[in-house]
């Protein structure tokens, strides 16, 4: 097992952990759903010189982007499940969405982007664990436009372990699940 830390604050338009906690509801760590197929074929191995460190920045950037398509469709009016397209299994997509959508039913969004920091990427063989430390206290719910106060509970506005677990499938990463907090290894 390799373990490698990457420090990064204020990720590319949020990183974010999701909504889910506020509503009380969270990934069971998720079934291993099946991926979704869109043709694209890597060919990386973990066996290959380098395939560590590969592996590490893939699924660095695979966090990224998994939290810059949930922030999006928080932040934005339409959900669009082309953001997570290449990202994750179906599964989490439709959770993910399915979660969102109550929100904006109810005519709440957000705005700005949570803060990630300490990023930990865990791999072992063709399954890893992505943590860090997030903090949403600039990362507001809006409805009707107007900021929601003392809505989000003081355990979100403060730094605390975030984490989601990734599978190699046909050559490529996707995020398969979330790992519940108090199983994070990382302390924030």
């Amino acid at each position: 097992m390799r373990e490698k830390r990457i420090r990064r604050a204020g990720l590319a338009a949020g990183l974010a952990l999701t909504l889910a906690t506020v509503a009380g509801c969270s990934s069971d760590g998720g079934d291993n759903d099946e991926p979704i197929n869109t043709g694209d074929e890597s060919s990386a191995s973990p066996d290959a010189e380098g395939g560590e460190a590969e592996d590490e920045a893939a699924l660095v950037a695979l966090y990224e982007a998994y939290w810059e398509a949930v922030t999006a469709s928080e932040n934005g009016e339409e959900l669009d499940s082309a953001l997570f397209e290449d990202i994750t299994t179906k599964g989490v997509m439709e959770q993910e969405l399915g979660r969102i959508n109550t929100y904006k039913e109810q005519g709440v969004l957000r705005e700005g982007a949570p803060v990630i920091e300490n990023v930990t990427v865990t791999v072992e063989g063709d399954t890893a664990r992505i943590e860090a430390c997030k903090n949403e206290a600039d990362w507001p719910l809006v409805q009707d436009g107007e900021q929601m106060e003392g809505v989000l509970p003081e355990s979100l506005t403060v730094p605390h372990p975030n984490g989601v677990t990734a599978e190699r499938s046909d050559g490529n990463w996707l995020i398969t699940g979330s790992v519940p907090q108090e199983e994070a290894v990382i302390s924030c």
